[in-house]
């Protein structure tokens, strides 16, 4: 195997895929909302369906949006956390090492 980093660069490791699915409590609520959109879809004129799903379009921009600040603020962690047990160095919380 490569190093990490090759892997990544090479795109032979995808974090996002890698992520568990939802759990169980998580799931139930996304069916529930599923329905919810489903029964409240059915009762809207064309006008109010196409502001139904630009609302749920810009939901899911958002949580995207927010996911990969996420994983960028994990990932950056989880690397000051290895240079500091590495070098045995504190190191500082705040800022990023580069523009993520």
């Amino acid at each position: 195997m490569d190093c990490i980093i090759d892997e990544l660069y090479y795109g032979n490791i995808r974090p996002v895929e890698q992520m568990g699915g939802l759990t169980a409590e998580a799931a139930a609520i996304m069916k529930r909302v599923h329905e919810n959109e489903d029964r409240l879809e059915v009762s809207l004129d064309e006008q109010e369906k196409e502001l139904l799903h630009a609302i749920q379009d810009d939901r899911l921009e958002v949580a995207s949006i927010i996911e990969e600040k996420r994983f960028r603020e994990a990932f950056i962690l989880g690397a000051r956390l290895m240079a500091e047990m590495l070098t045995g160095r504190p190191q500082k919380l705040q800022g990023t090492p580069c523009n993520f």
